[in-house]
């Protein structure tokens, strides 16, 4: 139906090119929306260009099937055959696939949709007697998503028209695009982008080179000003005059871009960056799995871990076992998700994109941390075979066997978490790091793996538990190593001094207490359940040695004695009477995070003055994971310890321990080598030989009638 219009409203002048034209709102697939302006002079040249692109002219008449209240609805199948001065054609349910009304009746030539629509569409197709229907269709565009190579072909293959991918985005309309032949068209891409508006850019912020991955950068006459009432989104967004979309592409050496996915959604694990789209492809060449999406949950060691969820063809059943199984063929094993959900269907906002967000949501991230996985039973032969595989690959060695000692082949304790990390994926049970203690040789370690059964994960770990005299009770503070971390100095120390290694918390998923005293608090029931009355023998490293500062006070405050607080090159800026008076000032009256600022800054200045290592933070952030960084470096910010007098042995290896004079008359304060970051691999013999001796020196050779009988964990 057509209405004739005879009087227009008056306008009082031309609309300023530069002045919105409408405002858009962003999908939000991973953060929450924003607003968007676009101008007039944005959507001429948005409509230029697709009007060049596919050769649009009056006789080409678009089918509305995309809602017109987002971008690529509004942009793309409105504005831009009505500016081109085609038609559009609006089916009275775009929401239900009639293909006699869509293109028999309504007779467009072009539609412009996502690939939820697109997989309707050919659905529908597929159960008509006669798919090969007359229509008038020249060429379908596919948007906002990938669209799956099988669904791309089987529509060409039904239409007999070209599916032309291309690429855009909210705050730039569409940027890259294949077109119809003979024009440039590579499937599996996005297309050209169009002349001197695209840059791929590294993390340096420079070009890289034909092939390689970087973010994509924009710029021209259809990229909007700046989102609305955001001025530090904008700033961090938009740099001289380039958009900074967020999204990972590459450039062919024929200028074919590719879309490999999110910056905001690269999943990094442990350092390890990994794609979204990567896992989904390799779900997907599974029978059994339609849908699939992958997303980063939390993990207390690596910051991130990959998880999936999938959607199964009709008719078809797997589990997250069997797919688990499947990936070990398809992918690296650090890129198989820990967890898989199966769903009905996947969320997804109006533009067909999944809404990885409602799927972090939807996932216990708790429950899942803590459930074994499921299990891959493996026998001992395989488990040397692939474990043989993983040690070649981490110590960069191709002759390694099943007889060498990882340690001594070069390997350390990131390493070997890393290591079992890996382990955990292969066999789908959780490994505790001190696996390794006895088991350095794979020969040794695949039996334990094999007979490991994901028992119950604790905090304490005890070495040398046969020892005859009283255990020093160590929180060794590191977050990326946990237990593992000790062991030069457990070696050094010998079977008769037996230690407790004390883990910190979040090492397995457990809260992180808001403070070091709410840290030791928690710590001490534990403490006194191996030995209910003192002299009790304390230390710990970096943030732990604060932790065992506080476990001292609480113990001598509930009448025990504590006869040696050994504290490892811990911070030492809240120990000093200036800069605690002024953290105790501004702890009441400013943010958490303010404080932190406050502390770090001190704690630079004081490596300025000692003139040691530099770089901001390397000294206490060395051993922590960005996941658990936030909660401990505002614990030590606000830590502000009160004088105890109780004996303490300060190994200064970054940190001067001079400064915890203030808060105690008998400390003793010795150098250690090997930085923060060595001094308990490094520095280890002349810290454990200075500390054997002060321990021999109080003389505490047996056990006394407090301490309870246990066995060692190994």
């Amino acid at each position: 139906m057509v209405a004739q219009v005879s009087n227009f409203p008056a306008i009082d002048a031309e609309p300023d090119p530069n002045s919105p034209a409408f405002i858009l709102q962003t999908s939000g697939t991973t953060a929450q929306p924003k607003l968007i302006p676009f101008s007039h002079g944005n959507m001429l040249a948005a409509a230029a260009r697709l009007q060049a692109w596919f050769g649009l002219t009056h006789q080409d008449r678009c089918l509305c099937v995309s809602s017109p209240h987002y971008s690529h609805g509004l942009k793309v199948t409105v504005f831009t055959p009505l500016l081109t001065g085609g038609s559009i054609a609006l089916p009275a349910n775009s929401a239900v696939v009639a293909l006699d009304e869509w293109l028999d009746v309504l007779r467009p030539t072009w539609y412009s949709a996502g690939p939820t629509l697109h997989t309707a569409l050919l659905d529908k197709a597929r159960n008509l007697e006669n798919a090969e229907a007359p229509h008038t269709l020249r060429f379908v565009v596919s948007g906002g998503a990938p669209l799956l190579k099988d669904v791309q072909d089987d529509l060409q293959r039904i239409l007999g028209v070209p599916v032309l991918e291309h690429y855009g985005s909210s705050e730039a309309a569409q940027i890259a695009a294949n077109v119809p032949p003979p024009g440039p068209n590579r499937p599996g891409t996005c297309g050209q982008p169009w002349p001197d508006t695209v840059a791929i850019v590294g993390e340096d912020g420079r070009l890289v080179p034909a092939g390689e991955r970087g973010e994509i950068w924009v710029r021209g006459p259809t990229v909007t000003s700046g989102y609305l009432d955001a001025p530090e989104l904008n700033q961090a967004a938009f740099t001289e005059g380039w958009l900074r979309t967020g999204d990972i592409g590459s450039l062919d050496a024929d200028g074919f871009l590719t879309l490999h996915g999110r910056l905001s959604e690269v999943i990094n694990r442990g350092g390890e960056k990994i794609a979204p789209a990567e896992v989904e492809s390799a779900l997907l060449r599974h029978p059994a799995v339609a849908e699939a999406a992958a997303f980063a949950i939390p993990h207390p060691r690596l910051g991130d871990d990959v998880a999936a969820a999938v959607i199964a063809h009709s008719g078809a059943q797997t589990t997250p076992a069997e797919l688990r199984q499947f990936l070990q063929r398809e992918l690296a094993s650090f890129k198989i998700p820990r967890s898989i959900l199966i769903l009905d269907r996947l969320p997804k906002g109006a533009t067909g994109k999944v809404q990885r967000r409602r799927l972090r949501e939807a996932l216990d991230v708790n429950h899942q941390a803590t459930k074994p996985l499921p299990g891959v039973r493996k026998a001992t032969l395989d488990l040397e075979a692939e474990l043989l595989i993983l040690w070649r690959r981490l110590l960069k060695s191709g002759t390694v066997t099943i007889d060498d000692d990882f340690f001594a082949r070069g390997g350390d304790s990131l390493l070997a978490m890393e290591m079992l990390i890996e382990v955990e994926r292969l066999i789908g049970q959780p490994v505790p790091e001190t696996i390794l203690f006895g088991a350095e040789t794979i020969r040794q370690l695949a039996p334990k793996i094999a007979m490991q059964t994901g028992a119950q994960a604790t905090p304490f770990f005890e070495f040398s538990a046969g020892g005859h005299r009283r255990p020093l009770y160590f929180f060794n503070g590191d977050t990326l190593s946990g237990h593992e971390g000790m062991r030069r100095m457990v070696e050094l120390f010998g079977p008769d001094y037996p230690i407790i290694s004390i883990g910190p918390h979040g090492l397995r998923g457990e809260p992180v207490p808001p403070s070091i005293e709410a840290m030791a608090a928690d710590r001490l029931p534990h403490i006194l359940e191996r030995q209910t009355s003192g002299p009790f023998l304390l230390g710990g490293k970096c943030n732990g040695a604060m932790v065992a500062f506080e476990a001292a006070r609480l113990l001598m405050a509930a009448g025990h004695k504590v006869d040696l607080v050994a504290m490892v090159d811990p911070p030492t800026i809240a120990a000093r009477p200036a800069s605690r008076a002024i953290l105790g000032l501004m702890k009441p009256i400013v943010s958490p995070h303010f404080l932190r600022w406050m502390y770090e800054q001190m704690a630079q200045l004081e490596r300025y003055a000692k003139a040691r290592r530099r770089d901001r933070n390397a000294i206490v952030k060395g051993a922590f994971l960005p996941a658990l960084w936030d909660a401990y470096s505002i614990a030590m910010a606000q830590y502000l310890p009160a004088p105890l007098e109780v004996p303490v042995t300060f190994y200064s290896a970054e940190h001067d321990g001079r400064a915890w004079r203030h808060l105690s008359s008998q400390v003793e304060v010795l150098q250690v080598p090997g930085g923060h970051g060595g001094c308990l691999t490094i520095g280890a013999d002349l810290l454990v030989d200075h500390l054997r001796q002060r321990i021999d020196a109080l003389g505490i050779d047996a056990p006394a009638d407090g301490m309870l009988p246990r066995k060692s964990a190994a």
